[in-house]
């Protein structure tokens, strides 16, 4: 068993027998300052299992056995919280960070040796609230209080840096290899209506994702190239189910209830839209031919 422990300080990757509950290995992830996505296991060529888990700024991959890390991939947002997605030899994350992670929308703030003269007016070496320079909202603040000691360091201005230069985006990544693999691996990067909850899903030689507004994109998974985007008829409003796919049909569900059905040819017409009537945040499952939606009110099944 794998637990991913993302978290403000202290990151790690952590292997528990399933049988005793004890610790197999336990690996830091010092990059890692806020993420919410669920490792997934990759064999490769030699074999052996990997873990794969995106965190802040990085997709990396560990050897199961050991939690060694053996590859990595740069260019992620600075927060991720959906799951990865594998086809073939290729897996695809999507990020989303804050809207300045956005094409044109990116905030340049200066190096802390710049800023500390001026801010800095205690002289106490760090920056407090009051004296956060007005870079970016006050929120910003507390993304960079890593410590949370309503105080920032030099090395969590760094970080606030990182953030703000991190951008948005759907990337897809070549399996596989040793040590940085970013300018070997990462195959295309689109940045439009990019999800912050949902994940991806490959089906039948298209990427589908679905923003937390309602926005759905279509695209080609070898090329990024895109084939449709918009809103899907019937099904309107936001979203936090991941899509999912079975039996030849696409399922969008949206926090309202309402399930679309899609072909699988990209187009985003629906077949028909079914009304729960009742709000959906969990991402549906099939099991045994058999559908199952979990609602905040109940629990569905549906089947032949």
């Amino acid at each position: 068993m794998v637990l991913a422990c993302d978290q403000l300080r202290g990151s790690f990757l952590l292997s528990i027998d399933a049988r005793s509950g004890k610790e197999r290995w336990r690996t830091a992830r010092p990059e890692a300052t806020s993420g919410h996505a669920t490792p997934i296991v990759w064999r490769g060529p030699d074999g052996r299992d990997q873990i794969l888990l995106p965190g802040s700024f990085l997709l990396t991959g560990y050897d199961a056995a050991t939690g060694k890390k053996i590859w990595w991939v740069r260019g992620l947002s600075w927060e991720i919280k959906s799951t990865p997605v594998i086809a073939g030899d290729t897996v695809y994350i999507n990020g989303y960070g804050s809207p300045e992670g956005d094409p044109g929308r990116k905030i340049n703030v200066p190096p802390a040796e710049e800023v500390w003269p001026a801010a800095d007016a205690d002289k106490n070496g760090t920056i407090s609230k009051t004296e956060f320079p007005k870079f970016t909202q006050a929120f910003w603040f507390d993304v960079a209080d890593l410590d949370q000691n309503q105080q920032l360091s030099k090395d969590e201005w760094a970080y606030y840096r990182a953030a703000l230069d991190s951008e948005n985006g759907m990337l897809a990544i070549r399996l596989g290899g040793s040590g940085d693999m970013t300018e070997k691996s990462v195959r295309w990067k689109y940045q439009r209506s990019v999800p912050q909850l949902p994940s991806p899903l490959v089906y039948q030689n298209v990427l589908y994702m679905v923003n937390d507004g309602g926005i759905v994109t279509t695209l080609n998974p070898e090329t990024g190239a895109l084939i449709k985007q918009g809103r899907l008829a019937g099904a309107l409003g936001a979203y936090y189910a991941s899509p999912i796919a079975a039996d030849g049909h696409v399922f969008f569900t949206s926090e309202a209830g309402a399930i679309a059905v899609l072909p699988p040819s990209g187009d985003l017409t629906p077949l028909v839209v079914n009304t729960l009537g009742e709000d959906t945040y969990a991402t549906p499952a099939f099991a045994d031919g058999r559908l199952y939606v979990r609602t905040t009110r109940a629990l569905w099944a549906f089947g032949k």
